[in-house]
């Protein structure tokens, strides 16, 4: 079997892009031929690097379509024509999307082809924040071609795509996302974290890990926290990308950093507040942590919540989509979104469980998180690009 996973890009990679190089990493590595086709250039700032790192990992080839960030539509005739002659040229069984532009691409250049096209659905999907052009020829796209399948993170994200789109239940399955073993294996290093971030020993610490972005409740997390910071000896740790947000849901989600920044100076929370940006390090500091806080505003799956759970880590988090879904089971406290006060109350009750309670929380979390192995995914994955070479999917 042979396979092209399709990706916008790799050299920054967040969930989505994440799950797609270690897709290609665990195929290669069980003997199926999986490269990978960025949609842009080579000429990207920290492209060739990540290249080289990708092939040194036995990715068999790197290709990469030519088009620009956010491409103008006169580019799309071309790209379509040299995917189309890609995937002929090379023979591919199957090729994976997991994001909308390459998936509206290999909608169109797979017709007519033995190529055979699965689209990953990593978000909840609804018209109400799916309405643009984009995601309108996108829903056409779709109808007209009717061999591709697709798989969903979680059955909230499943059903929500076949509500959306009207694609036929049989036609749409849930595979999991998948988390690596570093999670599994993370020792709490909690002195040597403690000095790197000068936060004295003895004080509790909450984190945060994610895109710096309004839909994953970063404000409510300082306005439930902030104010008990200094009382409760809590430091609040951010982890994540500070880059300016793509077209979000929230009307006011540019400025949302400077205004934060701005509340815990005002505030004097500035030594309990942490905002580190991106980190290598994610299941160190989470087992080195003592509770993390998502409460999300909309949340299609949550990888965090499974990574932490893994590392032995309790969960406080919004009960919202798929949020339930992959925290059944286990003691996590879920609260509404948009609550500061619960939030806060959630993650006081969850500091103050008694040593038995909390040894309970952890074990539940760690067997819940099993079910989210990178190699269950993978195994999954197989069987689905099996099936649909096969015709049984």
């Amino acid at each position: 079997m042979k396979v092209l996973i399709f990706m916008t890009q790799f050299y920054q990679l967040g969930g989505a892009e994440r799950l797609a190089v270690e897709l290609a990493e665990q195929l290669n590595q069980r003997g199926i031929h999986a490269d990978i086709l960025s949609m842009y250039t080579e000429d990207l700032p920290g492209v060739s690097a990540a290249k080289e790192v990708l092939l040194q990992k036995a990715i068999p080839k790197v290709y990469f379509l030519g088009m620009r960030i956010h491409p103008p539509i006169s580019s799309l005739v071309p790209a379509l024509v040299k995917l189309r002659r890609l995937l002929r040229e090379h023979e591919y069984d199957c090729i994976e999307t997991s994001s909308v532009m390459p998936t509206i691409l290999a909608l169109w250049a797979t017709l007519g082809l033995r190529t055979r096209h699965v689209a990953g659905l990593h978000d909840v999907i609804i018209k109400e924040r799916y309405n643009g052009k984009k995601n309108l020829f996108w829903r056409l796209s779709v109808r007209l071609n009717r061999h591709t399948r697709f798989y969903a993170i979680s059955d909230y994200v499943r059903r929500s795509w076949i509500k959306y789109s009207n694609t036929a239940d049989q036609h749409v399955r849930t595979i999991f996302n998948g988390i690596p073993n570093d999670c599994f294996d993370a020792i709490p290093e909690k002195e040597s974290v403690y000095e790197e971030l000068k936060i004295p020993p003895g004080a509790r610490l909450a984190i945060f890990v994610g895109r710096m972005l309004k839909r994953k409740g970063i404000d409510t997390i300082l306005d439930a926290l902030g104010p008990i910071l200094h009382k409760e000896n809590i430091y609040l740790v951010y982890v994540g990308c500070l880059d300016q947000p793509p077209e979000g849901y929230f009307q006011d989600e540019h400025g949302l950093l400077e205004r934060m920044y701005s509340q815990i100076a005002r505030e004097g929370w500035r030594e309990m507040v942490l905002i580190l940006g991106l980190r290598s390090d994610i299941p160190r500091l989470m087992a080195s942590s003592d509770v993390l806080v998502h409460p999300a505003r909309i949340e299609g799956f949550g990888l965090v919540l499974a990574e932490a759970m893994a590392t032995g880590l309790p969960v406080v988090a919004s009960d919202v989509e798929a949020i339930p879904e992959v925290l059944a089971g286990t003691d996590s406290i879920m609260v509404p979104a948009d609550e500061p006060a619960a939030l806060r109350d959630a993650v006081l009750r969850t500091l103050g469980r008694s040593c038995e309670e909390a040894t309970q929380a952890v074990q539940k979390g760690k067997k819940r998180a099993e079910d989210f192995r990178i190699d269950r995914r993978v195994t999954t994955m197989i069987s689905l690009f099996q099936d649909m070479t096969l015709g049984l999917f």
